[in-house]
């Protein structure tokens, strides 16, 4: 009987981000009659704590609401080997840190002869998030750590590149979706938004500054103001801005055009329900939304960022506009305008879907995690 490879995987929390579904993704993928995967949660919150795989042996890092609240200090105060030696007390391996931050520190610190791979999800020339977190100089001496770096798009491979260099250890694997995605019923599905004679237009994503849901709401007020009624714009999902952007939809007299809805585990029946998808983020170095949404052969309207270029091919499988707020108003009145032809994106679609099929990417994946051990 063939010995399993014991592979640990490391994330900060479970939240409702991207690269949290993302990694409940694949760990629904990943072969558990090949490998022993360890998932240690360094904060134990997020809607998909429950949504981790049977199969999968979870630990936490910090467990308690007071120890939720001093865990930032002690992951920002203590080097990265005396933070893995606390949480870690076992020998695997792979050792994977899902996510730029504290869980690329701490898998940094890893003292025992494993493989150790990062996963990069962000876009570092737009939006460096872990700047608030250390030096440029800390963080490339964490990367440096690292055999292996995975970009989640070419672009992304780009721009953190230009940033850290480590050019021989980069890698460019997109990221895996849902597995009841390809075998979803696109013309079997059940209409949410059925009482809506409007043309539906859909944004799936947290309520935080980066997604732009703000400046959505401004431009979409706009194209209100351009006479544009009989439309309908749903934002799908929850967030630390959520009830300023209800404040600002109401105080504009928009409540009639704009609907909120919380958080949805599966957002598939949202999405075909809609006519078209919207995504006005700031940055983006692999959006999931949009790759589920040329999957479901449903037409995305997206800002110009890493990720919208690359999976839209440069605008050839959605409309890529500016990105600003102006851009996006110019984009939902491109959709609107009776000239606007949604039939021969969606023709297209049918054919750029095979792009992002997760057979092809769990092969790389596991490519990367099936290495000769590592000689001691």
């Amino acid at each position: 009987m063939d010995i399993l490879k014991k592979i640990l995987i490391c994330i900060y929390n479970l939240q409702g981000g991207g690269a949290e579904r993302v990694l409940i993704n694949f760990l629904n993928l990943i072969d558990e009659k090949k490998f022993k995967v360890t998932l240690l949660v360094l904060k134990k919150e997020g809607v998909y704590l429950d949504k981790v795989p049977s199969h999968i042996k979870v630990i936490y890092g910090f467990k308690t609401l007071f120890g939720r609240k001093i865990s930032n200090k002690v992951l920002k105060f203590f080097d990265g080997k005396i933070l893995h030696k606390i949480f870690i007390k076992e020998k695997f391996d792979v050792e994977i840190a899902f996510l730029e931050g504290y869980a690329t520190k701490l898998i940094s610190g890893s003292l025992y002869n494993s493989r150790k791979i990062a996963w990069v999800h962000a876009d570092f020339k737009n939006y460096h998030w872990t700047n608030k977190m250390f030096t440029l100089d800390e963080e490339k001496k964490y990367y440096e750590k690292f055999d292996k770096i995975v970009c989640v798009s070419k672009l992304c491979l780009k721009s953190f590149k230009n940033i850290f260099g480590f050019e021989e250890k980069l890698n460019v694997i997109y990221n895996v979706l849902d597995k009841s995605l390809e075998s979803y019923d696109k013309f079997n599905f059940k209409n949410v938004f059925k009482e809506f004679k409007t043309t539906k237009i859909i944004c799936v994503g947290r309520l935080e500054r980066e997604k732009g849901a703000e400046r959505l709401i401004y431009a979409f007020k706009d194209v209100l103001s351009c006479g544009n009624k009989n439309v309908t714009l749903f934002l799908l999902g929850d967030g630390s801005l959520r009830e300023k952007l209800e404040k600002i939809v109401n105080t504009n007299g928009l409540s009639e055009n704009i609907k909120f809805i919380s958080f949805k585990e599966n957002v598939y029946d949202y999405i075909l329900s809609s006519d078209y998808v919207i995504v006005p983020s700031y940055s983006e170095s692999f959006c999931l939304v949009i790759a589920e949404a040329v999957c479901l052969n449903k037409v995305c309207i997206s800002t110009d960022t890493a990720g919208a270029r690359e999976i839209l091919n440069n605008g050839e499988y959605g409309v890529l506009v500016e990105n600003s707020e102006e851009g996006i108003k110019n984009g939902i009145l491109k959709v609107l305008n009776e000239d606007f032809s949604k039939d021969k994106y969606e023709s297209k679609l049918l054919k750029w879907s095979y792009n992002f099929k997760n057979e092809s990417i769990m092969e790389k994946i596991n490519e990367l995690i099936n290495f000769e051990d590592k000689e001691t």
